[in-house]
């Protein structure tokens, strides 16, 4: 099941910023050459047979009070698979029924602390059923040269598009899908819609390997039109070694989106982090190593740590000379050569409070013109200050 808000494209047919008569007349257009030209193809929450003037007048006139340049509606598509149609044996009912339960969550997915919750009923909102789709210059199909743009796609593709307006009924508050996750949360809306399809049809998901090796083809296709070439046979059976996993496709779409930004642009950068395991991208994340206490101390090379020493002033006044420890090869921790190995070094606090009482004052000649104490520098300062 794919359900997105689609893109308002400048001057394009989903431009949302003014009327929605192209709108209107291409959603209509589209169903007139499937359907009896006689009726009217547009339902909503609780009518049907709704004709077009209607809902382009509606949509139109609910707009009082949105800003200038803002969204006056915004339109929405809910695609099943085919698998989905299969299970629903192509009953244009169930689809409208779905359609309605859709809009429902994307009423209730709107919210905010200081307004009240958004139903169903306080939204405005139309749509029609489409059963046949066309190639776009966006489809693979067109840029590998396999088809035309406007060409039929095969198989079964109906397909339901929403028009809905960005303020509700009583023009009081407006409602933008594309707002940011303090309004409306989209993934939650995908989630729901998923599980009432499921819940409401029966339909358990039963995804084949070759559907699967499918959807990996067309992703690998696209990262080679961008200049990444992987090997098929190899990436097929990575996949299958972890199960096609939600995670799997999680780390494709990251190589994917490296790849467009420069950060992957080798096979062996992409095969490293397809197969890198969860838990040592946790590590590397926190930007620590497992089993450390503490990041990683940048120390000297081994031979000028073994010539180095650490003069530290311990709290009895007494000095303590330490040799300095050498640096291990694990992760940056640090053991001292004449202790346990698995010792943990505490690096050594060095009051330096003296030192710099001797730069400042003693070590200053006496010539009238400076100060010598702590005092005279107070009393130096308030003159100038007067």
């Amino acid at each position: 099941m794919v359900i997105r808000v689609l893109p308002a494209s400048k001057g394009g047919i989903y431009t949302n910023t003014g009327t929605s008569q192209a709108l209107v007349y291409y959603l209509e257009h589209e169903a007139r050459e499937e359907r009896d030209p006689t009726r009217s193809i547009f339902f909503n929450q609780k009518r049907e047979e709704i004709d077009s003037l209607e809902v382009r007048e509606h949509i139109d006139a609910n707009v009082k009070g949105l800003q200038k340049n803002k969204p006056h509606f915004h339109s929405l598509v809910i695609s099943p698979s085919l698998e989905e149609l299969r299970h629903l044996k192509g009953d244009e009912a169930k689809l409208k029924s779905y359609t309605r339960q859709v809009m429902d969550n994307y009423a209730q997915n709107f919210k905010s602390k200081y307004l009240a919750q958004v139903e169903g009923k306080d939204i405005v909102w139309y749509a029609t059923l489409h059963k046949n789709r066309l190639y776009t210059g966006l489809d693979e199909e067109v840029q590998t040269g396999q088809v035309k743009p406007k060409q039929k796609k095969e198989g079964e593709q109906t397909h339901i598009h929403v028009i809905v307006s960005a303020r509700d009924n009583t023009m009081s508050r407006s409602l933008h899908p594309d707002s940011g996750s303090r309004q409306f949360n989209y993934k939650a809306w995908l989630t729901k819609n998923k599980e009432d399809f499921e819940k409401s049809f029966g339909y358990k998901p039963n995804i084949t390997e070759a559907q699967q090796q499918q959807r990996l083809d067309k992703q690998m296709n696209r990262l080679e039109r961008g200049g990444l070439l992987l090997n098929r046979a190899q990436m097929h059976e990575i996949g299958r070694s972890q199960n096609y996993s939600p995670d799997f496709w999680k780390k494709m779409n990251e190589v994917e989106r490296g790849a467009k930004k420069g950060d992957v642009f080798t096979p062996r950068q992409a095969y490293e982090r397809i197969t890198e395991k969860p838990e040592l991208r946790e590590q590397k994340t926190k930007g620590l190593n497992k089993g450390d206490i503490s990041p990683p101390v940048l120390g000297t090379t081994k031979s000028k740590a073994e010539s180095m020493n650490l003069i530290a002033e311990s709290k009895k006044g007494e000095i303590i000379k330490t040799d300095v420890v050498q640096t291990a090869d694990r992760g940056g921790e640090k053991i001292d050569k004449n202790t346990d190995t698995n010792q943990k070094f505490r690096p050594i606090r060095i009051d330096i409070t003296p030192l710099v009482g001797a730069l400042r004052f003693d070590s200053v000649p006496n010539t009238g013109g400076h100060a010598i104490s702590k005092e005279d520098d107070f009393r130096r300062r308030m003159r100038r200050r007067r």
